[in-house]
């Protein structure tokens, strides 16, 4: 009969501690899952602000690096040039691919225009979705410059990560 209790309570000690285990590895994984999500969010931004001081879309007007300035014509070129050279498999796709990755960047003009024609207010600038879902997506207000009718105007950059 003590035996038997005897092997009950070991048998019930070692259900607790299996519980605590299980309990223990679920509240690891979620603080492991939200790491993660933490240094996605700071990559993306990162690479959004890599993005908005590159030379090849920085204004062409004297004083425009002290804000996030970019070229209307410098867009469609540098997008060109991508998405050509994606087609073609050539080095200038690899370069750019070596550091934005599996992403997408589009610049959308929000005012004083807002018809999301491609060319004249909206520019896919690259796009490698790569074969993973979306997982963080970041909205960053720009000015654009137009330097031959020397207008700026307000856009939003949408860069979204896929993994």
């Amino acid at each position: 009969m003590q035996m038997t209790e005897t092997i009950f309570v070991v048998f019930f000690i070692l259900i607790i501690i299996v519980l605590g285990f299980v309990a223990f590895s679920k509240f690891q994984e979620s603080a492991i899952k939200e790491q993660q999500r933490e240094y996605r969010s700071s990559r993306v931004i990162e690479m959004a602000h890599r993005l908005s001081s590159w030379p090849e879309l920085e204004c062409s007007v004297a004083g425009a690096s002290q804000y996030v300035c970019l070229d209307k014509i410098k867009l469609g070129i540098l997008g060109d040039f991508i998405n050509e050279s994606k087609q073609k498999s050539s080095y200038g796709f690899n370069y750019y691919f070596e550091l934005l990755r599996d992403s997408k960047i589009t610049i959308t003009e929000i005012y004083p225009s807002h018809t999301k024609t491609i060319g004249k207010d909206y520019w896919v600038l690259y796009e490698n979705l790569g074969s993973g879902q979306t997982t963080e997506v970041i909205w960053i207000p720009v000015n654009l410059y137009d330097p031959v009718t020397q207008k700026r105007s307000l856009a939003i950059m949408e860069l979204l990560i896929y993994e």
